[in-house]
């Protein structure tokens, strides 16, 4: 670093951390020395090495965790708003190895939620699927979907791990969807969901509602994902 250059130290030392990083010298969730041991390497103050790892912070190169310090931040999923794409779609577009596990999939009594937005009566039956998603055998979500039993009762003997399921219903089954409405929240991760997920309980997750319509124009189903905010991009 020069000292007598214009651009001040901070911006010069997150240039030279940023090549680090895209060059590989530190793994994804790897601690990245701290701030003390930093500023010994490089020679400059902790004021210094602190405004360069606030650049790269709000980059989404590096990641603080409260009690542990920085750490390099895993790669993000790129998620586009608008239009409709399964999680496999998303991780093939962002070159990562798409998986799913089931946590269950069973049939239930039509819950308030279902019988309003997907236009069923009390007495009608859900298909619940509930599974853990992955990207490059990560954790990222966790996703919950409810579809009609009256029209969807052979999800019961589908294999849905590793799978997608837009592709088993388009695919196998000749199904396809329009279009769907989506609200976005911040959630907090219940006991459950943060040992699924590897996170902290209370952890904020991205909340993701969806109701999705066939090409009736008809709902279909709903969905609920709790995405890992670590490792998710919502591009609106």
């Amino acid at each position: 670093m020069e000292s007598d250059s214009a651009e001040p130290l901070y911006i010069q030392l997150a240039y030279i951390i940023r090549e680090d990083i895209q060059n590989g010298k530190y793994n994804a969730e790897q601690r990245i020395p701290t701030e003390k041991e930093l500023s010994e390497i490089y020679s400059v103050s902790r004021i210094t090495i602190r405004s360069a790892l606030e650049i790269l912070v709000k980059e989404g190169l590096l990641m603080r965790r409260r009690g542990k310090g920085t750490f390099i931040a895993s790669k993000k999923l790129y998620k586009s708003m608008s239009g409709i794409y399964s999680f496999t779609d998303i991780c093939n577009i962002n070159g990562m190895k798409p998986g799913a596990k089931t946590i269950k999939c069973v049939i239930e009594d039509a819950e308030p939620e279902d019988i309003t937005e997907l236009e069923l009566t009390p007495e009608d039956k859900i298909i619940a699927v509930e599974r853990i998603r992955y990207a490059d055998d990560v954790p990222v979500s966790i996703e919950i979907s409810r579809y009609p039993a009256s029209t969807y009762q052979f999800l019961l003997d589908e294999d849905l791990n590793n799978v997608s399921l837009f592709a088993v219903l388009n695919n196998k089954h000749n199904i396809r969807f329009s279009h769907a409405t989506k609200v976005i929240e911040v959630k907090r991760a219940s006991y459950q969901m943060a040992t699924y997920l590897g996170v902290p309980r209370d952890y904020p997750l991205l909340y993701i509602s969806s109701l999705t319509y066939d090409m009736a124009n008809m709902p279909s189903h709903r969905t609920q994902q709790y995405i890992n905010s670590d490792r998710f991009k919502l591009i609106i």
